[in-house]
């Protein structure tokens, strides 16, 4: 079955942006805390399959030409999950954002799992408006 590629393009130079936080997303054999933020545990779910249902320790890295909350067109963050060498991009566009998904070396593997389609990171992006900040999510809230 094929999905929809990426509608981010993959953001040259992300490597060298700096990491706001850190973490790791659980694989499908661990009990997810009930105590987490409703985002966090909906992320669980939704990316525990990767790396072979291991899951995957991530950065989650800002665009230093970025304001948290006050995006301006363009590349605007990745989480980059490391051990499987993929990245979940978010760009604005006349301040929407968009969504990609891409290997290190800027391969659009948004077609691979319906988890990795644009529409599914839409979704769950502008539902948890508590956490996500025009389109971008961080365990800090912006004010």
């Amino acid at each position: 079955m094929l999905y929809a590629e990426s509608d981010a393009e993959f953001p040259k130079g992300w490597d060298s942006w700096p990491i706001h936080h850190s973490g790791t997303i659980l694989g499908k054999e661990t009990t997810i805390p009930t105590d987490l933020p409703p985002i966090v545990i909906e992320t669980m779910k939704t990316y525990n399959w990767i790396n072979d249902g291991k899951g995957s320790a991530y950065n989650l890295r800002i665009n230093p030409d970025q304001t948290l909350g006050d995006y301006k067109d363009g590349p605007t963050g990745v989480l980059e999950l490391v051990d499987i060498k993929a990245l979940l991009v978010t760009e604005h566009l006349v301040g929407e954002p968009q969504y990609g998904v891409f290997t290190y070396d800027g391969k659009d593997i948004s077609d691979a799992h319906p988890s990795l389609n644009p529409s599914t990171c839409t979704t769950c992006h502008t539902g948890y408006g508590d956490a996500c900040i025009t389109g971008v999510c961080t365990k800090n809230k912006v004010n």
